[in-house]
C-alpha cells in the first residue's frame, strides 16, 4: 500500500467504527442515528461504488471499504425500519403508508442521483479525468456536508442523544475531514475545482467539530461519560 492510501485506509476504519455504533446505538435505545436523507444518499452511494461502478483507480481497498460500509448500512437501516416511524409520526404526523412511501422514494431518488450522476460529471475531463469515480468523490464532498447539517437537524429535533454517542461523532468528524478532506486538498487536489470542495471541506468540518460539542455536553448534562459510551 503508497503512503498516499493511509488516510483513505483511516477514514474506512474510523467511517466503519461510526457506522457499527450507530448500529449498536439504534439497537441498544430503540432509535436510529442517521436522519432518511443521509441514510438513503450513503446506501445508494455505498451500494453503487462497490457493485455496480467499482473505482479502476485504487488496488481494492476503496472497493472493499465501500463494500464494509454498504453491510453496515444494512444494519443502519434496519433500525431505521423498526424505530423510526414514531419518530416522524410525532413530529410530522404522517401515516404509516406515508412514511414508508416517502422512505421508498428517498431511497430511489437517491439511486438515480448516483448511477447517473458518476457518469454525468465523468464527461467533463478537465475535472474528472474521465472517470466516474472521480464525479462520485465529488458527490460524496457534497453529499458529507448534508450529512454534516442533517445529524445537527436531528439533534435540534430530539433535544436526546438517543441514536447517538460522541463515539459516533468524533470518528464521523475524523473520517471525513481529517482525512478524506486533507488527502484531497494536499494530495489529490484537480486545480481549479480545489477552492469550490475546500468550502465543502471546510464546512463539513466546522459543523461536525460544533456537532461533537452538542453530543459531548449532552452526555455530559446526562450524567454519561462521553468516551466511555459506543
Amino acid at each position: 500500500m503508497h503512503w498516499t492510501e493511509f488516510p483513505i485506509l483511516l477514514s474506512g476504519i474510523a467511517w466503519t467504527i461510526t457506522y457499527v455504533a450507530l448500529v449498536y446505538r439504534g439497537f441498544k435505545d430503540k432509535s436510529y442515528g442517521i436522519p432518511l436523507v443521509p441514510l438513503a444518499l450513503n446506501f445508494a452511494w455505498e451500494t453503487t461504488f462497490s457493485i455496480i461502478y467499482p473505482p479502476q483507480e485504487s488496488n481494492g481497498i476503496i472497493t472493499t471499504i465501500n463494500a464494509v460500509w454498504m453491510v453496515c448500512d444494512i444494519g443502519i437501516i434496519t433500525t431505521y425500519f423498526l424505530y423510526a416511524f414514531k419518530y416522524f409520526k410525532k413530529n410530522y404526523q404522517l401515516t404509516y403508508s406515508t412514511w414508508v412511501m416517502i422512505t421508498l422514494i428517498a431511497f430511489i431518488i437517491s439511486f438515480g442521483i448516483m448511477i447517473t450522476g458518476g457518469n454525468f460529471f465523468a464527461q467533463f475531463e478537465l475535472y474528472f479525468r474521465n472517470s466516474i469515480f472521480e464525479g462520485a468523490k465529488f458527490i460524496a464532498f457534497i453529499q458529507n456536508l448534508v450529512i454534516s447539517i442533517c445529524f445537527i437537524l436531528m439533534y435540534w429535533e430530539r433535544q436526546s442523544s438517543e441514536g447517538q454517542s460522541f463515539t459516533i461523532a468524533w470518528t464521523k468528524w475524523l473520517g471525513t475531514s481529517m482525512t478524506v478532506g486533507l488527502y484531497y486538498l494536499f494530495i489529490d487536489h484537480k486545480g481549479e475545482l480545489t477552492s469550490l470542495i475546500a468550502i465543502f471541506i471546510i464546512s463539513t468540518f466546522l459543523l461536525d467539530t460544533y456537532y461533537m460539542q452538542l453530543i459531548y455536553k449532552h452526555l455530559k448534562a446526562e450524567g454519561i461519560n462521553p468516551w466511555t459510551r459506543l
